[in-house]
């Protein structure tokens, strides 16, 4: 019996995992609650709100989010200071970067260099490109668009850089190392996401270049660029139904599982019930 409840209690726990989303800033701006807040300031039709950290008071892009009551940070890792112009927050004095040599291109957001006479794959840092190939979502819109278009800029360059980010783990779960791509001194993360064949993702605010990437990705969403086009959010969306309505049926079957379960150990316990009153008469 304890068996079958312990069976029981695993499928459930099975059954009701639910994701989490990890916050990417800490704090709250000054006046965040009230959307009449003389604390947040219009400049050029923006909204800017402050709070302090470390001691020192800097300024964030935000919204107002009217389902939420709440003034919103908009883009986390980009600070503006007192005039609203963005603080460059670049720390040159870890920035080594390390001369490779292009070996093969796997996806948009992931290939292999010879380093030291090693071939290592490298996946590059703090975004996400559309897949070619997935088991469930199969190809996502822009995928091989940007897959060529990182083939093409590794191919052609001349100066190929990886950056390690002192901030960042070294490698993701897979064993790869998380870099930083620099393509003939320009940032191929960043043409990326400029040319919506790429959002951030697994951005910490405190990575090395993470206020750029998201100036890149509010431009190119501002200017329905790739990805970020009406018809690719269409097919997106479609695919995202397609997986949620698997989802939901994945789950019924993982309860049916459970009814089924506790049914038999009902019946077992009637079962044996019935068995010791015999044994009694």
């Amino acid at each position: 019996m304890k068996k079958i409840r312990n069976v029981i209690i695993i499928v459930l726990g099975f059954v009701l995992v639910t994701n989490t989303n990890i916050l990417a800033h800490g704090g709250n701006i000054t006046g965040w609650n009230n959307k009449d807040s003389k604390e947040i300031t219009e400049y050029k039709g923006k909204y800017y709100g402050y709070h302090k950290q470390n001691e020192e008071i800097h300024y964030h892009q935000v919204e107002w989010n009217e389902e939420k009551q709440k003034w919103e940070i908009t883009k986390t890792a980009v600070c503006y200071d007192e005039n609203f112009n963005i603080i460059n927050n670049i720390d040159d004095s870890d920035g080594e970067r390390i001369k490779v040599k292009y070996n093969k291109s796997v996806d948009g957001d992931t290939a292999k260099f010879e380093v030291n006479g090693e071939i290592i794959t490298v996946r590059f840092l703090g975004i996400d490109t559309p897949e070619t190939v997935h088991p469930t979502k199969g190809e996502e819109p822009y995928g091989k668009e940007a897959s060529n278009y990182t083939k093409e800029k590794l191919e052609n360059a001349s100066k190929i850089e990886l950056e390690y980010d002192k901030n960042s783990s070294k490698t993701d779960k897979y064993g790869r190392p998380l870099v930083w791509v620099w393509v003939n001194d320009s940032l191929l993360q960043g043409e990326l996401i400029s040319n919506g064949l790429a959002r951030t993702y697994m951005l910490k605010d405190s990575h090395k270049y993470a206020w750029i990437l998201q100036e890149s990705q509010e431009k190119a969403q501002k200017e329905k660029v790739g990805i970020w086009s009406k018809e690719a959010q269409r097919q997106e969306n479609v695919i995202i139904r397609n997986i949620e309505n698997e989802n939901i049926t994945n789950n019924l079957i993982g309860l049916g599982v459970v009814v089924l379960l506790l049914m038999i150990v009902i019946l077992l316990k009637l079962r044996k019930k019935k068995k010791n009153e015999i044994e009694n008469m």
